[in-house]
């Protein structure tokens, strides 16, 4: 576990996400627990999210207060729900990974991208609730808060502040419902690490790679990115 954090804390430096999408069906095929899977990773992903925050400036842009209006209150009510109604049984890694997939094709060919980026911004309230709840129930709404924010933003500066932002205020809600409706069996020397190992891994190599990496090559690698995603929810399935 501390290797996948290392891992993964790099790559949602990078990216704003990483921990969440690909560590949850990784932890799930381990056999942990979905509560334990997010009482382990949410701290991890809290942590970058903070200091990328913090790197990118603390003013509430049209976006950051949408998040807030239709994204928070749609999170509440699906961690909710997975954890008390439902009780963990749903599995959305299908639907999530599928639409995935598609997306990353989309950016690959440029009139339709376009198109895409357009339905997005036309449609970025509903959506926005949509990827609140698809997150709250499964953990895995990294990969639709990418999408939203690269359709709505183009440099790698912005789309990275901004989805550090909305993965940020996802986890502090998913960890509040967490731990006040769920029981949770944890090794406490383990949680306590973990955290540490990620803003290690940030600091390391996070950031250094983020700093050299030239506009073209990431957006080429979240479109890469976006479709791993996609293709590791739906062979986990």
């Amino acid at each position: 576990m501390c290797g996948l954090v290392l891992v993964l804390a790099a790559i949602q430096s990078v990216y704003g996400v990483g921990l969440l999408v690909f560590g949850t069906p990784v932890l799930l095929l381990l056999g942990l627990p979905f509560p334990e899977v997010l009482a382990y990773l949410l701290p991890c992903s809290i942590a970058i999210s903070t200091l990328q925050v913090a790197d990118g400036g603390l003013s509430l842009e049209p976006i950051r207060r949408k998040l807030l209006t239709f994204t928070a209150p749609a999170v509440l009510l699906g961690t909710f729900l997975i954890l008390v109604v439902l009780k963990h049984k749903i599995d959305m890694r299908p639907i999530v990974g599928g639409m995935l997939v598609v997306t990353a094709v989309l950016r690959l060919l440029g009139p339709l991208r376009q198109r895409m980026q357009s339905f997005v911004r036309a449609r970025l309230s509903p959506l926005l609730v949509l990827l609140g709840l698809i997150h709250g129930v499964s953990n895995l709404g990294g990969g639709v808060l990418t999408l939203i924010v690269s359709s709505v933003y183009d440099d790698k500066r912005s789309v990275r502040r901004h989805i550090a932002f909305g993965y940020g205020l996802m986890a502090l809600i998913q960890i509040t419902v967490l731990f006040l409706t769920t029981s949770v069996h944890l090794d406490l020397a383990l949680w306590l690490v973990l955290p540490v190992l990620a803003v290690l891994s940030y600091v390391v190599v996070g950031t250094r790679v983020f700093t050299r990496i030239g506009e073209p090559m990431y957006q080429s690698s979240l479109t890469a990115l976006i479709g791993i995603f996609g293709i590791l929810l739906l062979v986990s399935t």
